[in-house]
Parts: structure tokens; C-alpha cells; sequence
């Protein structure tokens, strides 16, 4: 293992990156960057010496700060990247790590994974985007068995995030705040979608839409003060339990598909109702205002 500094070693980013053997550190020293860089190379860390130290923005708006181009185990860590097209775009590949950055003021998504594969993406700051916030998919058939933990996705002019094909399965988003995005928080698409203890509030459309996407699992989030509905299931054979679903401006949760569970919700102070079932589905056992359903 080597370790290649910028600048030390190597004048920029890229030319670390270039340099970097499977198993090399990139270290990239305090100060501003602007450069676009396409990372080729397997199992390099390219690494902020100090965390939020590092500022990277690409050449120009039309081009992404980071490419990782069909690569594997690639860890991007520690970096402020803005005012790019994107922070970081993974073309397909994947089982990269993602890790204590702060992606902001794009003009398109912050960051998006494409046909990209087992990704690691924890306590990230991603706000400020034109588009979505993190989208993973994109074309088919689809990001698969990605992991979303502990960020902050906010102030996005689009979805918080967004799962965009059916293609897309066995994606995972676990204790995020995604709150204040101009679209749905979480907008599922994908099958096999599990959203355990998230924190969705005062988004622009619903909370949590599945959509196309069976098979998936909502399990105590807490769904608080969006514009539509607080979950709104238009998809088949989902789980929706132990949810705290309040003060949506819409129906609390609304169901449009088949064969669902929802149970053990509460659900209370939905102006558009609390739950509405318009399909064949197993509801029971959650608590609205004054009465057990």
C-alpha cells in the first residue's frame, strides 16, 4: 500500500488517482480544487486529510466532480464537492463507500448511481441540489443491494431521494433525515425497498411514495408535516408497521394497491384523513385519533 499526496506527490486529483495502484490511499491536502476526475482504478481510497478541508468543483456545470467509471471498492471520503453537474457519478461497478461528505449546489442530482451495485453511502450531507438528492437507477436495469445511512439529504429542488426503476432491488435506506425537498422524500420505485428508522418531514409532495416497486418494507420511520401524504402505497404486497405518521397536509396513509399489511401505525392529525384503503389489504391494529383501526 502506498499513500500519494496532492500535492505533494502529485499535482492534482487526478494525477493521484492516475498514479494509485489497488490498495493505495489518495490523500488530498487542505484547499480548493477544480478539476474533473474519472476514477478507473479498483480499490483506491481517495481521501480528505481533513474532513470538509478538501473543496472540489469540476471544470464546468456540464460535468460530474467525480466519476467512478465501472469500478469496484472505490472509498470517497471526507470532501466538500459543489456547484458541479454532479458531486460523484457511479457508472455501474459498485461496492464503493461514500462517506462523510458534504455534496451541495449542483445543478442536476447530487450524486446518482447507475446499474451500480452494493455501495455503502454514511453521513453524508447532500443539500441544495437543482435536482434529486441521491438517486439511485437511473437506467435499467437498475441499482441493486445499496445501503443509505445517517445522512442529511435536504433543500433538494427535486426528491430527497429517489429509486427510480423496478429493476432496482434490495436497496436499503436506514436512520436518514430527509427533510424540506422540493418533491416526494423518499420516491421508491424499486422492489424489496427497506426504510427502517427514517426521519421524513416537511417535504413538498409525500413523505414516502411506493410506486411500481412490491415487496417492500416501511418500518418505524417517522413521517411528519409533508404536503401530501404522509405514505402513499401504489404498488403490491408491502409492509407498512410502527410508524409515526402526523400532521401531513394529505391523508396519512393512502393505499392504491393490493395484498398490503399495515399495522401497527400511528397515525394521527392527517388533514386529508388518517388511513384510506382502496384496494384489498390487511389493515389493523393501528392507532388514529380516538380509535383503533
Amino acid at each position: 500500500m502506498a499513500i500519494i499526496r496532492v500535492p505533494q506527490d502529485q499535482d492534482t486529483i487526478q494525477f493521484g488517482v492516475n498514479a494509485a495502484n489497488p490498495g493505495d490511499i489518495v490523500l488530498v491536502d487542505k484547499g480548493f480544487y477544480k478539476e474533473s476526475v474519472i476514477v478507473s482504478q479498483n480499490s483506491i481510497r481517495i481521501v480528505a486529510k481533513v474532513q470538509h478541508g478538501v473543496i472540489l468543483e469540476s471544470d464546468s456545470g456540464t460535468e460530474n466532480a467525480i466519476k467512478l467509471d465501472n469500478t469496484y471498492n472505490v472509498e470517497v471520503y471526507g470532501f466538500i464537492i459543489q456547484s458541479s453537474h454532479r458531486s460523484i457519478w457511479a457508472y455501474r461497478g459498485g461496492y464503493h463507500r461514500i462517506i462523510g461528505n458534504i455534496f451541495q449546489n449542483h445543478n442536476a442530482d447530487g450524486i446518482i448511481f447507475e446499474d451500480s451495485t452494493g455501495n455503502f453511502i454514511y453521513q453524508n450531507i447532500i443539500r441544495d441540489n437543482f435536482s434529486v438528492g441521491v438517486l439511485l437507477a437511473w437506467s435499467a436495469p437498475g441499482s441493486t443491494s445499496n445501503w443509505l445511512l445517517e445522512n442529511l439529504i435536504f433543500n433538494n429542488v427535486g426528491h430527497g431521494v429517489e429509486i427510480w426503476t423496478s429493476g432496482a432491488t434490495g436497496n436499503a435506506l436506514i436512520n436518514n433525515k430527509i427533510y424540506s425537498n422540493n418533491g416526494q422524500g423518499i420516491f421508491a420505485k424499486g422492489q424489496n425497498t427497506l426504510l427502517y428508522g427514517n426521519w421524513v418531514k416537511n417535504n413538498a409532495i409525500n413523505g414516502v411514495k411506493l410506486e411500481f416497486g412490491n415487496n417492500s418494507i416501511a418500518v418505524r420511520n417517522g413521517i411528519i408535516a409533508n404536503d401530501g401524504d404522509g405514505i402513499d402505497i401504489s404498488s403490491n404486497r408491502n409492509i407498512a408497521f410502527a410508524n409515526l405518521v402526523e400532521k401531513n397536509c394529505g391523508t396519512g396513509i393512502q393505499i392504491n394497491g393490493d395484498e398490503n399489511v399495515v399495522q401497527g401505525n400511528l397515525v394521527v392529525d392527517n388533514k386529508g384523513g388518517d388511513i384510506e384503503n382502496n384496494c384489498n389489504n390487511s389493515i389493523f391494529d393501528n392507532q388514529t385519533r380516538g380509535q383503533i383501526c
